[in-house]
């Protein structure tokens, strides 16, 4: 599978991404396919909430470093500015497969010191299984940024929630249900490490533009 991934987080003209994402999204995947790599997901703001309104995040993923590296700046009519940042796969996504679940995707970086990443990655790693069968969430991929130099490391986790209300109940701060502990006390465990987070909710843009 593909291990190196773009991230893009990009601007576009006025309510673009309210009436006409469909657009934005075909003009991602028609850059990947020419360059030789494959749109993973397209996904908008929750009209304003994270994100600013007009916002959205396009990830990529390309065979190699130099595809990536070799691919033109996204110039999507509609598109007013974009932000780019490298990224190698780790222990998700295990496939090439785009995620297509209904529901809320959120966007988390992590900053954590470069020698916390084995135990971080690992500590996630077998923690979710856990997560995903007590609640209705789905981890799409977790990305190391290829733009971080020791000794820091950035983090980015994809993950997909039923809901919002899915979201707060999955927190490990909440004490949730005792069946859930294998997952909340590894999370919590993995907390120590994190010297900054930001989380970003979004609505992934499906094949009607919604």
């Amino acid at each position: 599978m593909n291990r190196t991934f773009e991230f893009c987080r990009f601007t576009t003209e006025p309510r673009r991404l309210l009436n006409g994402a469909k657009g934005i999204k075909t003009g991602f995947a028609d850059r990947a396919h020419a360059s030789g790599g494959q749109l993973f997901g397209c996904w908008r703001s929750m009209v304003g909430l994270g994100l600013a309104r007009d916002e959205g995040i396009a990830l990529t993923a390309w065979p190699d470093s130099a595809t990536a590296n070799a691919a033109p700046a996204p110039a999507i009519d509609g598109l007013d500015s974009a932000e780019t940042e490298a990224l190698e796969a780790t222990v998700r996504p295990t496939d090439d497969t785009p995620p297509a679940y209904d529901g809320v995707y959120v966007f988390r970086w992590f900053d954590i010191a470069d020698a916390d990443w084995p135990d971080f990655r690992d500590m996630s790693d077998t923690a979710w299984p856990n997560m995903e069968e007590v609640f209705d969430v789905n981890i799409c991929g977790f990305w190391r940024s290829l733009e971080t130099a020791p000794p820091a490391a950035k983090v980015l986790l994809l993950t997909r929630y039923a809901d919002l209300s899915v979201w707060e109940a999955s927190r490990w701060w909440k004490n949730p249900a005792a069946e859930a502990d294998a997952s909340m006390s590894r999370f919590r465990k993995r907390n120590e490490m994190i010297k900054a987070t930001v989380a970003y909710p979004s609505l992934l843009i499906n094949g009607d533009g919604a």
